[in-house]
């Protein structure tokens, strides 16, 4: 009688190597993506971020001091972000000014985003009114 050995074959080896190569290529595509995706997520974080920065700076000004803004191009840097402020400021009465401000990243120029703030001539006569 023979007797039967233990172990692997040569076939069942190159099997599981073959099986294992394929999780492992999927396993690091999706990790790429997941990585890109992560970048596009940071990107608009921080885009969301100088929007809201800015938006914030614009609805605590005071109102009588909206109109000497300059409404000409100016690029920040926050941390590691560059961008363009482009900003438009229209009064269409006189107690109401209407500004729209759009946050251009350095990085990638088509990713834009935008914000339109309405201030109005806050009432006159009220407690909380400062330098009415």
């Amino acid at each position: 009688m023979t007797r039967r050995r233990s172990g692997f074959s040569l076939i069942e080896l190159m099997v599981a190597m073959t099986i294992l190569s394929i999780v492992l290529l999927g396993v690091g595509r999706m990790s790429s993506i997941i990585a890109m995706r992560g970048q596009g997520n940071d990107l608009a974080a921080k885009r969301s971020a100088a929007l809201q920065l800015e938006a914030n700076k614009f609805g605590a000004v005071p109102y009588s001091t909206l109109g000497t803004w300059s409404t000409a191009d100016q690029t920040f840097t926050r941390g590691d972000f560059t961008y363009t402020r482009k900003l438009t400021i229209s009064a269409p009465t006189s107690t109401r000014y209407m500004i729209q401000i759009v946050v251009v990243p350095a990085s990638d120029p088509t990713r834009t985003d935008s914000i339109a703030l309405d201030r109005t001539l806050p009432p006159s006569g009220t407690p909380l009114c400062v330098g009415c």
